[in-house]
């Protein structure tokens, strides 16, 4: 397609543009700390890079609705690569950090430890091209409370391997992480990480208590969203369904309220007025459907504020405090499997 033939030439450019930057720096007419400057086109030229591909997205469309899906659902699932900064790790130093691997690619876990070997655990799910480093200060407050913290940075986010991946598969991988290092007691999701949480809680995952922070509430309305917002043709975003109900056997639209509303375990969700990311009607359907759910609603913190505000955190460790008298409780029927869910549906249907 044209983004690999032009893409060569982006690159070129970026060199240029990255020197340059560098004999500004000598001459000292820019800081120093361009010197460590990494011009790529994928960071620096994004609009270019949009443009090209949506070109290339709208070529394909008119050619085969098929290719045009598939080449749409790549971008969709393609994350960003961001490694950590030295000062980053050096926030970090004080964490146990270990390598955990997940279908052939390795991850990091970042764990905030007790002294105690028995203390309850919490496991922290950071949203899409988020990194485990967003929510360190919700980790340390947590640690301070005596909870031992988990906050991995998921794959193909943040410094463990991969490019892309899917809805589906980061459910898949909280499952195996539970496996190698829970159960945890309380699960806390941020954004797009409280969807992945829900996914595998409906998957069997074990804990006691979740919280959602600034979640979504339908995988079908992200989908939607993003072919919105990047201006794709609207009929792709049907076909990008179908495409994912082909691979995972379950439909976006499915993974929604109807589905959430199983989740037996105390939920508190916690959103926004002001958030632009995910609306506030999302929490609110959330709080709705489902049965032992407590809704806060925040002001002035928008999308992220409420992972570093203390006031939020009291309201956490409140909702948190019966955990240790709670038992461990997990949705193990399989027929309330994301896939065999749908399924029964396919089959109520016919009849």
């Amino acid at each position: 397609m044209l983004f690999s033939v032009i893409y060569p030439l982006l690159l070129v450019v970026a060199l240029v543009h990255q020197n340059y930057l560098r004999v500004l720096v000598i001459m000292r007419m820019r800081p120093t700390l361009l010197m460590k400057a990494r011009v790529r086109p994928t960071t620096h030229y994004v609009r270019v890079c949009r443009l090209i591909r949506l070109f290339d997205l709208y070529s394909l469309d008119l050619m085969s609705s098929y290719l045009s899906a598939l080449y749409a659902l790549r971008l969709f699932e393609k994350t960003r690569p961001l490694p950590y900064k030295p000062a980053e790790l050096m926030l970090l130093s004080q964490c146990q950090q270990e390598s955990f691997t997940w279908r052939r690619t390795v991850g990091k876990m970042f764990i905030y430890p007790q002294p105690e070997p028995h203390s309850e655990k919490v496991l922290l799910l950071h949203g899409w091209d988020g990194r485990s480093i967003m929510l360190r200060h919700l980790a340390q407050r947590l640690q301070a409370k005596g909870y031992s913290v988990f906050a991995p940075d998921l794959p193909a986010h943040g410094i463990s391997q991969g490019k892309g991946v899917s809805f589906y598969d980061l459910s898949r991988a909280v499952i195996d992480i539970e496996r190698q290092y829970g159960p945890f007691s309380v699960v806390i999701g941020h954004s797009s990480g409280g969807l992945v949480g829900c996914m595998a809680a409906l998957q069997g995952l074990l804990f006691k208590r979740m919280i959602l922070i600034s979640s979504p509430c339908s995988y079908g309305e992200v989908l939607d969203n993003y072919v919105l917002s990047h201006k794709m043709p609207r009929d792709i975003a049907a076909s990008m369904k179908k495409l994912y109900q082909l691979r995972y056997g379950v439909h976006p639209d499915k993974i929604g309220p109807e589905l959430i509303a199983r989740i037996k375990q105390p939920v508190l969700i916690l959103h926004d007025k002001g958030d632009v990311s995910i609306d506030l009607e999302d929490a609110m359907v959330l709080n709705h459907v489902l049965g032992k759910s407590k809704l806060i609603v925040t002001e002035g913190k928008g999308h992220n504020g409420a992972l570093r505000d203390a006031t939020v955190f009291n309201r956490i460790a409140t909702f948190l405090d019966a955990t240790t008298q709670e038992d461990y409780f997990a949705i193990v029927n399989p027929a309330l499997c994301l896939r065999a869910a749908f399924n029964i549906r396919i089959k109520r249907s016919r009849r």
